[in-house]
């Protein structure tokens, strides 16, 4: 008898199947994946197990997460899609082992709210691809921009949404909005759409073919001229453009012919004498520009050809050029009419390179485009920033507009950046639409746009006209 006691005491007894609703494994604003286990030491075999899912504590109108048969025990996994974001939700596992529907435990869990993190690129054009960053989005979640809605590409494991820009209605400067479910949410800084909008206005009345001209700004007026014609002859005149009445006129120049020369608002000089190879005759005559003409002074001491000329404080300098040293900075003082030399440029400089005077300093945009600019009050040099675009071959312009200045028109190269001279960002605008064939010979500012003419390189045969655009660095 004992021994037979000792025997039935090894032998497993019959474990009752346990069920339980173990854990939420994932929960974001639709979606929430959920854990069960099935516990028990017989061959059992379910028709069907899964889980109920209510918003409701008695599980009314259930979401059923069906799972199928399943042979033994062992732990299972149940995932659905479509819930509400912000909700509380009620989970319980079940089971059909033959004896009716049988419940686990019930456990709660809340979905999640949507939530946005940044956006790139923060500028750009229509139908350019943009993603946007965050959290739980849904499956149907919207993005727009102002009042626009846009294309939503993909989303992204609910946290990266790739969208397509919309197209520009209005304004430039735009809030994000998405919405996913019936949760808005608007990023703090607007995206800014790529803007820049050009006009032609009335081409140069002379058809030439100009290169190596001079151009200046005397109060609204522009003047362009001088130069040549196709490298084959001097171009004589110097025409000046009035904005207010679409006409151009000659401006009855009384000096010589010139190449290469330079000029500012208030002085022209420089240049060469003839159309040859080197070495150059030089033109040193120098010129005063007066609302009433031009007023010829001594001639310059030095040679200057394709020299960088700008003036601070109402005096002249002149900087680099191909002629003498490439870095040589000269002052020109209009009491006695002389000149003297400063500090040398930290890199070679010329006509090539856009230049810009702001607050009294000269800013110049080398050929490594480093922006480098000059303070005369100490005469040192410094470097401020960098070009993140093309500068082509050169000779672009560079025109200031309040805090912002412009640089574009390079030769064979049509993109225009703008620089914030207080943030120091660069912002690109939309390209010149003309052929990339072709170079900028002028550019003016007046009432916050930019006037500038362009021409197709010489290199290519045909006749074709020197433009004159204007323009509107805001507009769309």
């Amino acid at each position: 008898m004992l021994l037979f006691l000792s025997w039935s005491c090894t032998e497993d007894e019959a474990q009752t199947p346990i069920l339980v609703t173990e854990e939420v494994l994932y929960a974001s604003g639709e979606q929430v994946r959920i854990l069960g286990r099935l516990i028990t030491n017989q061959a059992v075999t379910a028709t069907d197990h899964g889980f109920y899912l209510s918003q409701e504590a008695n599980f009314a109108s259930p979401i059923i997460i069906s799972l199928g048969a399943k042979s033994g025990a062992g732990r299972f996994i149940g995932e659905t899609t479509g819930l509400q974001a912000q909700k509380n939700y009620f989970v319980k596992s079940f089971m059909d082992i033959g004896n009716g529907i049988e419940f686990g435990n019930t456990i709660e869990l809340q979905t999640l709210a949507a939530g946005i993190e940044s956006y790139s690129p923060t500028f750009g054009t229509p139908n350019q691809e943009i993603f946007i960053f965050g959290r739980n989005f849904s499956s149907n979640t919207k993005v727009f921009f102002g009042d626009v809605e846009a294309e939503v590409l993909e989303n992204l494991f609910e946290s990266r949404l790739r969208v397509r820009i919309p197209e520009l209605k209005g304004i430039s400067s735009v809030a994000i909005r998405v919405e996913s479910q019936d949760h808005g949410l608007t990023f703090p800084i607007n995206f800014e759409y790529q803007t820049g909008s050009y006009v032609r206005l009335r081409q140069f009345p002379d058809q030439v073919r100009l290169v190596d001209n001079i151009s200046f700004q005397l109060g609204n007026q522009f003047y362009v001229g001088l130069g040549s014609d196709r490298l084959l002859r001097f171009y004589e005149k110097i025409l000046k453009y009035d904005p207010v009445t679409n006409e151009w006129s000659d401006s009855n120049f009384p000096g010589s012919s010139r190449s290469f020369g330079f000029a500012t608002d208030n002085y022209l000089g420089g240049g060469i004498a003839q159309l040859s190879r080197e070495p150059f005759v030089m033109n040193n005559s120098f010129w005063r520009i007066t609302v009433g003409g031009y007023v010829r002074l001594k001639d310059l001491p030095f040679p200057s050809r394709e020299s960088i000329a700008f003036e601070l404080s109402n005096e002249l300098y002149v900087l680099g050029g191909k002629e003498g040293n490439p870095r040589g900075l000269r002052k020109h003082t209009a009491l006695n009419d002389s000149w003297s030399s400063l500090s040398d440029s930290p890199l070679d400089l010329g006509s090539i390179n856009p230049h810009f005077v702001y607050q009294n300093k000269l800013y110049v945009l080398g050929s490594d485009k480093v922006l480098y600019f000059f303070d005369p009050t100490s005469q040192r040099w410094n470097s401020i920033s960098t070009y993140p675009g093309s500068v082509g071959q050169g000779y672009g312009f560079a025109q200031v507009i309040g805090s912002k200045v412009y640089f574009g028109g390079f030769k064979r190269e049509n993109q225009v950046w703008e620089f914030n001279l207080e943030t120091f960002n660069w912002v690109p605008k939309n390209p010149i639409p003309v052929s990339v064939l072709s170079k900028t010979d002028a550019s003016f500012v007046q009432g916050g746009f930019i006037y500038f003419m362009r021409q197709e390189d010489i290199n290519l045969p045909g006749d074709f006209p020197l433009e004159l655009f204007i323009f509107d660095p805001n507009g769309i």
